[in-house]
């Protein structure tokens, strides 16, 4: 029996790692494509070009936001509970209420985004003379919420590598066939390009979802509007949670430039992009694996065993990439923008120090999203902004950008508290001691590289840092091989691979 256990623990982490890898390289690599992307570009349109194909882009992408109701999302959660279940006619009752769903919602997009152009010109370009380039680029709308729809399929069902190369081939061909345009017409090529851009994604998509051989059934718009409702009841709630943090972040950036002007704001939404772009591609990563699975389990026990697994395993991935965040943050910060941007440097030691206690909420706030009430979920998001908002402002106004980071640490560990005693009264859910234990060990390198580079000089800081760094990833590197073989595992992968 415990041999059983051991080798049971050894694969949910096995695959949860080969998740997290997988999709921690498709991330990875379209933010590549996007970079190459935009430099292209920057030099075929200009500045001009890309000012209005970002406000063609913020348009459709808010509208989309306002009319999809969150079905991406909420429809995963649906797709992998019938999964779970095997049962050929609901997961095809599902798929098909789910894509039934998409069309009216993105014919909704469409038609706001058409029949509102000249609304949608006036405000973003001040005149009526992008009123038909509104009208062309509404069709966007749609076709995104199409392949939305075949990426949450590919999701809700696990298909982790058709999702992954859907996603790879989708950005490629996207890049590789509209940066011609730009390069043949320029300026006009704008419309056309964002349009053929969403077409290649989708198309790819269905390329892979076309496979999946689903039964195909008959049923009623009433019992469609039936099984739809909670997809629906969902996805309004996750859309009400998406404008809460878009209403902090305005809320926030409007203080500052108030207080510290707008130099400030764009320090501080620096410090924030860094965080979110590329410590956020991990949690991404995980995302797209973590919640299906999680959405599949059937009992509180298999949920525990879920949730202890994952955040166990994001702890310890993470923490080397902490560490060399902060002790690489100043040469990070200069490549990723330049040295006028410094001064968020101690800012972020702060921010990224916060990530291990923000994993550890995450993980545990993912079960809400796959279990609990809709409305219980926005609920703890809408409670952790009214307190985040005032430590924010008021931790910047005594400290300045450096007080966003330690106000960043505490609503993290706070938010890490208040989701701990929500689960364990909604789900009796708790974190073990030792995956509490190991929390507390990866903190000390973390604590130990801040102390390094504030106390000590430069040159001493960065040969400190990397001695920390090296002996985290050796302790990581022999915590992994303890929980699943890591040496066999990789050896297996390899002879498989050149067999």
């Amino acid at each position: 029996m415990e041999n059983n256990n051991t080798q049971s623990d050894r694969g949910r982490y096995r695959n949860s790692f080969a998740a997290t890898i997988l999709f921690s390289g498709v991330q990875i690599y379209q933010i590549i494509i996007r970079i190459v992307k935009s430099k292209f570009l920057a030099l075929f349109i200009g500045p001009t070009g890309i000012g209005i194909q970002s406000l063609l882009r913020s348009t459709t992408d808010t509208i989309s936001v306002a009319t999809n109701f969150g079905l991406k999302t909420s429809s995963i959660k649906s797709i992998a509970a019938a999964n779970r279940d095997g049962e050929k006619y609901e997961i095809a009752k599902t798929i098909t209420v789910l894509r039934r769903l998409i069309w009216i919602t993105g014919l909704l997009g469409l038609f706001i985004c058409a029949v509102l152009a000249p609304v949608w010109s006036k405000t973003s370009f001040g005149d009526l003379s992008y009123i038909w380039s509104f009208v062309a680029v509404s069709l966007i709308i749609l076709i995104d919420q199409l392949n939305n729809g075949e990426l949450a399929l590919l999701q809700g069902l696990q298909l982790k590598k058709q999702l992954a190369r859907a996603n790879i081939l989708g950005q490629t061909l996207n890049a590789a066939l509209t940066i011609p345009l730009y390069y043949l017409f320029g300026v006009k090529a704008i419309v056309m390009a964002l349009i053929l851009g969403s077409l290649i994604t989708l198309i790819i998509t269905k390329f892979y979802t076309r496979k999946i051989k689903i039964e195909k059934i008959n049923i009623s718009w009433h019992e469609t509007f039936s099984v739809g409702r909670d997809m629906i009841k969902l996805g309004v709630f996750l859309s009400m949670q998406l404008f809460l943090t878009q209403l902090v972040a305005y809320l926030i950036r409007n203080y500052v430039s108030n207080v510290g002007g707008v130099d400030e704001v764009g320090l501080y939404s620096a410090g924030t992009m860094i965080i979110v772009s590329y410590i956020g591609l991990v949690f991404t990563a995980i995302g797209t694996d973590y919640y299906p699975r999680l959405a599949a389990v059937k009992s509180n026990e298999e949920m525990a065993i879920t949730v202890r697994t994952q955040a166990d395993l994001m702890t310890l991935l993470l923490t080397p990439l902490v560490i060399a965040f902060i002790v690489f943050s100043k040469p990070a910060i200069i490549i990723l923008y330049s040295d006028q941007f410094l001064p968020i440097e101690h800012m972020m030691y702060w921010s990224i120090g916060a990530v291990l206690f923000q994993a550890m909420g995450w993980a545990m706030s993912y079960t809400l999203l796959a279990k609990a009430k809709p409305s219980q979920f926005f609920l703890n998001e809408l409670i952790a902004a009214c307190w985040g908002v005032p430590i924010k402002l008021l931790c910047y106004k005594v400290w300045g950008l450096t007080g966003f980071g330690m106000a960043t640490f505490v609503c993290n560990v706070l938010y890490f508290i208040q989701i701990l005693v929500v689960t364990k009264k909604l789900f009796n859910l708790s974190y073990d001691i030792a995956v509490l234990k190991q929390f507390a060990i990866l903190h000390l390198p973390v604590v130990s590289v801040v102390l390094v580079k504030l106390l000590l000089s430069e040159i001493f800081g960065y040969i400190a840092g990397f001695v920390i760094f090296v002996i985290t990833i050796i302790v990581i590197i022999y915590r992994l091989n303890r929980r699943m073989d890591l040496k066999s595992y990789i050896n297996r992968k390899f002879i498989k691979k050149h067999a």
